[in-house]
């Protein structure tokens, strides 16, 4: 069986830092919206630098999900999206919807 998606869970002080790695899409969505619905943290950082594909089903999902975590007081930050995920992200406008950190390692909040 090939993964399509793998989501890596990683909590420390009140952040919950989710690690994506496959592809982002209709086949997929569930798995992520599975994991997110488990996460009781006030942030949540999604790691999209290992995504190598993303369909509208998966950017819709990202702005559903940082449109609920908003709702509940939270925030919600996109890390290191690869370019062509990026440039996707870019061109439907996402970019200026869901806020995003570019730095190398992502570290910074």
């Amino acid at each position: 069986m090939i993964l399509l998606l793998k989501v890596d869970v990683y909590v420390d002080r009140g952040v919950c830092r989710l690690v994506l790695n496959g592809e982002l899409d209709v086949e997929t969505v569930a798995q992520l919206q599975e994991v997110v619905g488990k996460v009781g943290e006030h942030t949540l950082e999604v790691d999209l630098s290992g995504v190598s594909f993303v369909d509208s089903t998966g950017l819709k999902s990202l702005l559903d999900i940082s449109n609920d975590w908003r709702q509940k007081g939270g925030q919600m930050l996109i890390l290191r999206p690869q370019p062509d995920v990026a440039e996707v992200m870019r061109l439907v406008g996402l970019d200026r919807l869901l806020a995003q950190n570019t730095a190398p390692g992502g570290e910074e909040r």
